[in-house]
């Protein structure tokens, strides 16, 4: 089968985005019940398949799609969720969980429906994002259906408070140094994604900040109903 340029509205990709919420909503619920050691060793898998996608990841862009050194380091949110999640499921404190679960669910879940590859299924370049963001909601899924872990309104505002007001700076200063574009805060991510709405870059900054509050918060809301359900 030969990789055609990716639509997103091609059968091949809907199915793949499908398959991969089907894994991350039901494989977690497989080991509801099992032992202590069977979740951590499913915790220490999903940990290492992680790290070592993000090891071999900037590799993978810089020899098969030919990315500029400085531009495939391991910088993106994305990446900052795959560490974090990683940690938290080696045992790390629950923030880690926490920056996973705000950046992680928005950030590999935009990406698994919008993929920012150039070629769809069954390219390299396609099945190497998809796997690798598919992983991160994994994680976190396995985090809150096996380890008991949930957010809370305190924590989306902790989060996102760090995120706008210490990291998103500190990125700023990040790109403007190395000349990139990590976190796509000085240029729109290619392809068709939520930014082709947005004002022309940079000036899209002003709308991808409170759309980035709006979804994150989002994300939160089932907890929120659930907890206004219970009192």
């Amino acid at each position: 089968m030969t990789a055609q340029a990716l639509n997103l509205l091609d059968t091949s990709h809907i199915l793949t985005f499908i398959f991969c919420i089907f894994v991350i909503v039901f494989l977690p619920r497989l080991f509801i019940g099992s032992s202590e050691k069977t979740i951590k060793i499913l915790r220490y898998i999903l940990a290492f398949l992680m790290i070592s996608h993000e090891i071999f990841d900037p590799f993978f862009k810089v020899e098969v799609r030919n990315y500029a050194v400085i531009d495939a380091l391991p910088l993106h949110m994305c990446a900052f969720s795959t560490w974090c999640i990683s940690i938290y499921l080696l045992g790390g404190p629950r923030i880690f969980f926490l920056f996973a679960y705000f950046w992680g669910i928005v950030g590999a879940g935009m990406s698994l429906l919008t993929p920012d590859t150039e070629f769809g299924f069954p390219s390299l370049e396609y099945l190497n994002h998809m796997y690798g963001h598919l992983l991160i909601i994994l994680g976190v899924s396995v985090a809150m259906v096996l380890m008991n872990q949930r957010p809370y309104l305190k924590d989306f505002l902790r989060i996102m408070t760090y995120t706008t007001f210490v990291f998103l700076p500190l990125m700023y200063v990040l790109n403007f140094s190395l000349e990139t574009n990590y976190w796509y805060i000085l240029e729109k991510p290619s392809g068709d994604n939520i930014t082709s709405f947005m004002p022309d870059a940079p000036y899209h900054i002003f709308a991808l900040i409170p759309a980035a509050w709006f979804f994150t918060y989002l994300v939160y809301v089932p907890y929120h109903l659930k907890d206004r359900r219970a009192n």
